[in-house]
């Protein structure tokens, strides 16, 4: 008896399917020195189904751990005097969440936690900006996200944290031209879209909270608003009517912002457990 045949691509799709997957090269751990202590962050293993992991250390005794989706681990020096600080980043997963950072101090003696940062979408990133040898936080928040329109269109609000000679504040109108920047992004592509013969009215939105959010971060909110009264609104009766109806909104969001997004919480394991864990 003939034995059935099989076509060629079928059969090679078989063998594909059936044929153990070459396993994937195991990622190293990351290890710093950060003083006398050693930090390592192994990554999470799924075939194992364990979290990353960043665990501090002097010699076998363990300082601190962090547990999260995805770490990384690097030194910024956020407060003067003594070694730079520890940042741990998470980084949940996911197309559009979240990151959360934590830091870390030993000036004082022993690690203590000198914050955490809920990331939200954007995340945070360190850089000089008065180039006095330490970092300061661009956090550019997504509070305004889903707000009145989808995910593509949503805009930041550019803000910075630092260190104010007690802890990690909002400095954000001390770089007042930090969040007037991305005001000013806003409004060139509000401008830009209304000239269009039939504009995005969700962009539009956007863009109007986008300019008013950050205008008011950088302490020119009543500015703004005139901006928008006169170049603005004059065209677009629409969106006056829109600003009126969320104005109030649009407002309590941005001076949520950012220091209602970091505290600090002193332990040796983070996440902090919570009191039923």
């Amino acid at each position: 008896m003939r034995s059935p045949t099989m076509r060629p691509s079928l059969a090679f799709a078989c063998l594909v399917l059936l044929s153990p997957a070459p396993l994937a090269q195991a990622q190293q751990p990351q290890v710093l020195k950060w003083g006398t202590l050693t930090v390592q962050v192994s990554p999470r293993d799924d075939a194992r189904n364990t979290e990353a992991v960043a665990v501090v250390r002097n010699g076998t005794r363990t300082v601190l751990k962090v547990t999260g989706w995805s770490l990384t681990a690097e030194l910024q020096p956020l407060r003067p005097g003594g070694r730079p600080e520890l940042v741990i980043s998470d980084f949940s997963g996911g197309a559009h969440c979240c990151q959360t950072v934590y830091l870390f101090t030993q000036d004082t003696g022993p690690v203590r936690n000198l914050g955490i940062l809920d990331g939200g979408n954007y995340g945070a990133t360190f850089t000089d900006l008065n180039r006095d040898g330490l970092k300061e936080i661009l956090f550019a928040s997504d509070v305004l996200a889903y707000y009145d329109w989808s995910y593509a269109v949503s805009p930041s609000l550019n803000t910075v944290l630092g260190w104010d000679g007690v802890r990690l504040a909002d400095r954000t109108r001390a770089y007042s031209y930090v969040p007037a920047q991305e005001g000013a992004r806003n409004l060139t592509d509000l401008k830009a879209m209304l000239k269009q013969p039939q504009p995005d009215v969700p962009f539009l939105r956007a863009r109007v909270g986008g300019y008013y959010g950050n205008m008011i971060l950088a302490g020119r909110g009543l500015e703004a608003e005139q901006v928008l009264t006169r170049e603005i609104f004059s065209r677009s009766a629409a969106l006056k009517h829109w600003f009126a109806q969320h104005r109030s909104g649009l407002i309590d969001a941005t001076y949520a912002q950012p220091e209602g997004r970091i505290r600090v919480m002193e332990g040796q394991l983070y996440p902090i457990p919570r009191d039923d864990e």
